[in-house]
């Protein structure tokens, strides 16, 4: 029995400092910056959140615009440009934090990277195709239950057989002008909206590329006409 507990003993006193090691190097273990394994650059992780249409902390962008006033003096020989590369240059005017002067004092003249697209970029990646899917669907749906309850517009009387002019050629022109633009707006919208997270996992990506860039062409040409349908249609009916 005591030559148990010795054992016992010995191997607790072995042990012990190897699990107080182990624990203390597991506490101890430095966390892994991924934006120092990049140099400061954008990970992808950066990359993934972008395409995920999720919120990308470009601070480490803005905030990358070098020291203008650290540099060597240009005119020395072999003298260097100044504190801040190019891409640090660049990076500043892509963010506004460049110092740009011009002989020019029209408004805009010193914007060299204009990026206030992005906005409208985030937001339509964003909260437009989201509550815009359910709008549709609530739409549709709210279409179909009115279907569903009033039903189709009979004729009280019957067919009479004889058939007679209701709208003029140049009205009927301008409806299905209407109706035609509109209908191609609206897959072509569609299409260019959601393909890239509906479409393309279906058809494949250059499938889907040929189909976007028709719908693109599609959609910018065919507005005028929807816009014409419009007006002749407010003209010969609602303002009359």
């Amino acid at each position: 029995m005591s030559g148990l507990k010795a054992l016992l003993a010995i191997a607790l006193v072995t042990l012990w400092p190897m699990a107080a090691m182990a624990q203390e190097t597991s506490e101890t273990a430095p966390t892994t910056d991924t934006r120092a394994e990049t140099g400061g650059a954008q990970t992808l992780e950066d990359i993934l959140r972008r395409q995920r249409g999720e919120e990308v902390d470009n601070s480490f962008r803005r905030d990358a615009v070098g020291n203008l006033e650290g540099g060597a003096p240009a005119t020395n020989p072999l003298g260097t440009l100044g504190g801040a590369s190019d891409p640090e240059l660049w990076r500043a005017m892509r963010f506004g934090e460049a110092d740009v002067t011009s002989q020019v004092r029209a408004p805009g003249a010193t914007l060299l990277i204009q990026d206030s697209g992005m906005a409208w970029l985030q937001f339509r990646e964003g909260p437009l195709r989201t509550y815009g899917g359910y709008f549709l669907l609530g739409v549709i749906a709210l279409l179909a239950l009115f279907f569903l309850i009033r039903g189709r517009i009979r004729i009280e009387h019957g067919k009479a057989g004889v058939t007679i002019e209701r709208f003029k050629a140049v009205e009927r022109f301008g409806h299905w002008l209407l109706a035609g633009s509109f209908i191609l707006l609206g897959i072509t919208g569609l299409i260019t909206l959601f393909g890239r997270n509906g479409l393309m996992e279906w058809i494949g990506r250059e499938n889907y590329a040929t189909i976007a860039l028709w719908s693109k062409w599609v959609h910018n040409n065919v507005s005028w006409a929807f816009m014409l349908g419009l007006v002749m249609v407010f003209v010969m009916w609602v303002f009359h």
